[in-house]
């Protein structure tokens, strides 16, 4: 006959911080974006651009899109995001 052991499935939560650290940013630093062009995310992803660009205003510099939504997002497309922006916002999966 065989052995069966059992475990307990039950573990401790891991501690998360309550609130993320505040992200300054001032009117000079440049943002882009990098959409991962799912179709369930899509109207999701335009008003979030829309918002950053109402209160971001000139600072958003580019707004990419890929063009496969399951393949990573193309080097070119990361150098030139890299090279263009201060701070990138990534969509899942992209």
């Amino acid at each position: 006959m065989a052995n069966l052991i059992l475990c307990d499935p039950i573990g401790e939560a891991a501690k998360t911080k309550k609130q993320s650290v505040a992200i300054r940013w001032s009117p000079n630093k440049r943002i882009a974006t990098l959409f991962n062009n799912h179709v369930s995310s899509y109207r999701f992803w335009k008003r979030l651009e829309e918002l950053l660009k109402e209160r971001l205003g000139g600072s958003v510099v580019a707004t990419l899109a890929k063009e496969n939504t399951f393949a990573p997002a193309p080097q070119e497309m990361i150098t030139e995001i890299a090279e263009t922006a201060d701070l990138a916002i990534v969509g899942v999966g992209a």
